[in-house]
């Protein structure tokens, strides 16, 4: 049997799907609080930036894979209405949060896929942008994922990939480690009252790819242009692959 990371744990390959999900629909109540405390609210200017090298001028179908809450696909729509976005999301817990929000700010044709990308039903050359953030580090098989993105996206289409990334500064470093080891999961466990879930979030951002690894991997399975983008002390980056 194939083995995978979760955390710092090595587990049967089969099992990572269902011990993610159970971490999101733990959290799931309280996921955008976290993320604010998490990030000193800094995410939201990160997802800012994000939204602006997604060059939505030209972009009329959009797949937002581990949308989460739905942070990025809302302010997708919010910027261009005419777009039709599919979220996607393996939670089901995520997937409805992700719903209200859209509902609540009166938005009523979003398609909702409660998948991973992984096991998606693939329509080749469907989209022209994928959006990916947070989400691939809590992947089981990565390869596969990106081959799946890849295929979806028709030719011209690109993949924006967002995620945290350990400081290569050693300084930055230590202490960005000591913080997602030590003290999310205690901030996890007074606010959200789940020590165990955010210490896995912790653990996840520790043994996540390297930026040139996760670049490796875009080019394996077939994309070209590849551009990486270094946020705030390299504590985070933005992938800009696209699809030839």
């Amino acid at each position: 049997m194939e083995k995978t990371k979760f955390g710092y744990k090595e587990i049967d390959q089969k099992d990572k799907p269902s011990k993610v999900n159970q971490v999101f629909t733990s959290v799931s109540n309280r996921y955008d609080l976290m993320n604010d405390i998490m990030s000193f609210g800094l995410h939201r200017l990160w997802k800012k930036q994000f939204i602006r090298l997604c060059n939505l001028s030209n972009k009329k179908n959009v797949l937002d894979v581990a949308c989460g809450t739905g942070d990025i696909a809302l302010a997708i729509k919010k910027q261009k209405n005419s777009i039709n976005i599919t979220c996607l999301d393996p939670n089901r817990e995520m997937i409805e949060i992700c719903k209200e929000k859209f509902l609540n700010s009166g938005i009523t044709d979003i398609i909702y896929e409660n998948s991973g990308i992984e096991d998606f039903e693939i329509l080749e050359n469907k989209y022209d942008l994928v959006t990916l953030a947070f989400g691939f580090r809590n992947f089981t098989n990565h390869e596969k994922g990106l081959r799946n993105i890849y295929d979806c996206l028709e030719p011209g289409g690109s993949l924006l990939l967002m995620d945290f990334k350990k400081p290569s500064n050693d300084i930055y470093s230590k202490l960005f480690k000591t913080y997602t080891l030590n003290i999310i999961p205690k901030i996890g466990q007074i606010v959200a009252d789940d020590l165990e879930s955010y210490k896995y979030l912790g653990e996840s951002i520790q043994t996540y790819f390297l930026p040139k690894q996760i670049e490796e991997m875009c080019l394996g399975v077939g994309f070209e242009c590849t551009e990486i983008i270094n946020l705030l002390e390299g504590v985070a980056t933005i992938h800009v692959a696209k699809k030839l």
